[in-house]
């Protein structure tokens, strides 16, 4: 008996040992091992481990986020009600950061992504709206402030006219009313700041008592704002009635020119050279009834510089150019059809638009301030 229970006490404790051997082995084996369990509250219970979410996907939802705030910075910047952008801002980013998983993660991101392209046409509508309401008021408040009072006509007229409702005004809603895309509405805005940055131009050109064929300092700021300065550009005041021709930032010619009259404005803007002719007819595409009919004119230099018909080009009829030129005149050729600025080209004695065909290319710029 005593051997017996010696054995059965041997064979207890051999199990136990072994048992006490399986479970440092099964412990050592889950710390070496990638792990599926974690000890929580005091090593009782276990979960599933939290997957880490990609770097990729974590950056580019801090990216969207930034991208996010800074289409609602600009819906307020232009006096938008930001209320409604700024809620689903806060609910993303607490989704995104209460993600456990990837899946989660790409979820969150999803919908992030959505609310970042649902908020970039109506900001950008917003800001061009403002931006139309600012070329207006100030178009409208130096108009008042500066006049030309013309005695042909016996009518004041304001100056910068081309920047009204007639002209340049009614082709930024017309950029407002047909823009469809992300893309139309950026058009529509960068055109908008060209024309601000040329009005003040205009506004500043207009206290430089430097003679029209000397270097002035609104078209040396204008080649440099738009990156012309180290290239062939063709420059036009309209206030002045004059041309400068800058090649590398130097003058090396000035004319006299006659503009666009009131009810038919030289557009103001950053154009090219999209095509040159000599010689060419030109042909008015209305009926002889309309006050806009002229008869089939040959043209012996003609320079487009914009698709809707506008051109420099030599205007062989007329015989005075300059100031005044673009309102209700009497020219001295006598010829009814000189007695008005033009149709919106820019018009050149005959000699000076042949020195300016040779000297431009397809592409030289056009600033006309």
């Amino acid at each position: 008996m005593q051997i017996q229970e010696h054995y059965k006490t041997q064979k207890y404790v051999l199990v136990l040992l072994c048992s006490g051997l399986a479970l440092m082995l099964l412990l050592l084996s889950a710390c070496g091992s990638s792990g599926t369990t974690a000890p929580v509250n005091s090593g009782t219970t276990g979960v599933i481990a939290t997957p880490a979410i990609e770097l990729a996907l974590t950056n580019q939802g801090a990216a969207q986020l930034q991208s996010f705030q800074q289409w609602i910075g600009l819906v307020k910047q232009y006096g938008g009600d930001t209320t409604t952008y700024q809620q689903q801002y806060d609910t993303d980013q607490q989704a995104l950061q209460q993600a456990k998983t990837s899946t989660d993660y790409q979820k969150a991101l999803s919908s992030l992504n959505d609310q970042v392209t649902a908020i970039q046409i109506p900001a950008m509508k917003i800001e061009d709206l403002k931006l139309q309401q600012q070329l207006k008021q100030q178009v409208a408040a130096w108009g008042k402030q500066h006049t030309h009072y013309n005695a042909y006509d016996n009518t004041t007229y304001p100056l910068g006219y081309e920047y009204g409702d007639n002209g340049i005004g009614s082709w930024t809603q017309d950029d407002l009313t047909g823009a469809k895309t992300v893309a139309d509405y950026q058009q529509a805005i960068e055109n908008l700041n060209m024309y601000l940055t040329n009005f003040q131009a205009l506004k500043d050109n207009s206290k430089d008592s430097t003679p029209y064929n000397k270097v002035h300092q609104s078209d040396l700021e204008l080649m440099q704002h738009y990156g012309k300065a180290r290239q062939k550009v063709v420059v036009v005041s309209l206030e002045e009635q004059a041309m400068r021709i800058y090649d590398n930032g130097k003058l090396v010619n000035a004319f006299l020119v006659t503009t666009g009259r009131p009810d038919r404005p030289t557009p103001p803007g950053v154009w090219w050279v999209e095509g040159k002719q000599s010689p060419t007819v030109f042909k008015a595409g209305v009926p002889k009834s309309s006050p806009e009919w002229y008869p089939d004119t040959p043209i012996n230099y003609a320079m487009q510089f914009h698709s809707e018909g506008y051109f420099l080009h030599d205007s062989w009829w007329r015989d005075d150019y300059g100031p005044g030129t673009n309102y209700p005149h009497v020219d001295s050729s006598g010829d009814s059809f000189s007695s008005q600025g033009s149709h919106g080209c820019v018009n050149l004695s005959k000699v000076d638009a042949g020195w300016v065909y040779g000297f431009v290319n397809i592409y030289t710029s056009i600033i006309i301030y």
